[in-house]
């Protein structure tokens, strides 16, 4: 005797056939779009800020790891160069708008 008895195809007990609505409110910004980039801009900032630090603490001998200050410096570069190309690609935006015949 085999455990396993097979059925024939059964009707689903229950399926929902309406979808569910669901309701989207969007979000009121807190912030505006001008405070959002003065925290960017402070962020790279604190960033460079903070690899200089780490720098003069490296030459002055207050702390002899060289991991961490290349991870600073690195970090600093990254951002830094991140947001100019945030700040060409906003100038392009706006050149390519101001080109637009309306």
């Amino acid at each position: 005797m085999n455990p396993i008895e097979l059925r024939g195809i059964q009707q689903p007990q229950s399926i929902e056939i309406r979808p569910r609505s669901v309701e989207i409110r969007p979000e009121r910004p807190e912030t505006s779009f001008s405070d959002m980039l003065t925290r960017a801009i402070g962020s790279v900032d604190g960033a460079m800020k903070t690899s200089e630090q780490n720098v003069e603490n490296f030459i002055a001998g207050k702390t002899d790891n060289v991991h961490d200050v290349m991870l600073s410096l690195q970090k600093a570069q990254t951002s830094f160069q991140l947001m100019v190309e945030i700040r060409n690609k906003a100038i392009e935006t706006y050149q390519e708008i101001s080109r637009m015949q309306i």
